[in-house]
């Protein structure tokens, strides 16, 4: 999430609150996807990591996952209930996300995950967020994109009910529609590329969302 939105950093805050009698579901749609791009033992930063459920799944199925996340109060939450996370959630928000874990991993990450973030960037910030995210990731030789073999995954909501007005959903936070095509484009000057791509539409009728899932390398 971007929290330079009070509108949206609101929301999270108060969804923090939310989850001490409403707990998410333990099930990741995203940790299927994670495993099968990364081998165990990489080490992958997730880029708005929320209340740890994707951080403290990627732990579990043997990666060295980290994860960084805007809102206190969510993060707070995180370590309440995984206490494993300690020392691996860190403050940080696209598009200036910078480097939160430049002293765990200095030379970049394997992988770079963010899921159910982007469409809170508008699309003026769009191409400097993805820049941000592969700057994560582990460098060629020349230092100047990133290395063969890392991978960057994403997760990008569709809002297709019309319930967005003034690019703000029914929940009042910043929601831009970014079609997988266009952050294909954006990311092939860095030289990544998708290859394997989904698309769900198992909440669409709930929820008027279709969800896309997007995996490219380098």
């Amino acid at each position: 999430m971007d929290a330079k939105d009070p509108r949206t950093d609101d929301f999270y805050r108060r969804y923090a609150d939310r989850l001490v009698t409403q707990p998410e579901s333990t099930r990741s749609a995203m940790l299927p996807v994670v495993e099968a791009a990364l081998p165990r033992g990489s080490r992958v930063l997730d880029v708005g990591a929320g209340a740890g459920r994707d951080v403290a799944g990627m732990l579990a199925a043997g990666l060295d996952a980290y994860g960084v996340e805007p809102s206190e109060e969510m993060r707070a939450r995180a370590l309440v209930q995984f206490p494993a996370l300690a020392g691996r959630l860190r403050d940080g928000a696209l598009p200036g996300l910078g480097q939160p874990f430049a002293d765990v991993a200095p030379e970049g990450f394997d992988g770079v995950v963010c899921s159910a973030v982007l469409m809170h960037v508008g699309e003026d910030d769009l191409q400097a967020s993805l820049a941000a995210l592969a700057s994560t990731l582990r460098r060629s030789d020349d230092g100047r994109r990133a290395a063969d073999g890392t991978v960057m995954l994403l997760a990008l909501p569709e809002q297709l009910d019309g319930t967005l007005v003034e690019g703000r959903d029914v929940d009042g936070r910043r929601f831009t529609n970014h079609a997988p095509k266009r952050v294909e484009e954006l990311l092939a000057p860095l030289g990544f590329s998708v290859v394997a791509q989904s698309v769900s539409d198992a909440v669409l009728s709930a929820t008027g969302t279709r969800w896309h899932t997007l995996t490219l390398r380098v």
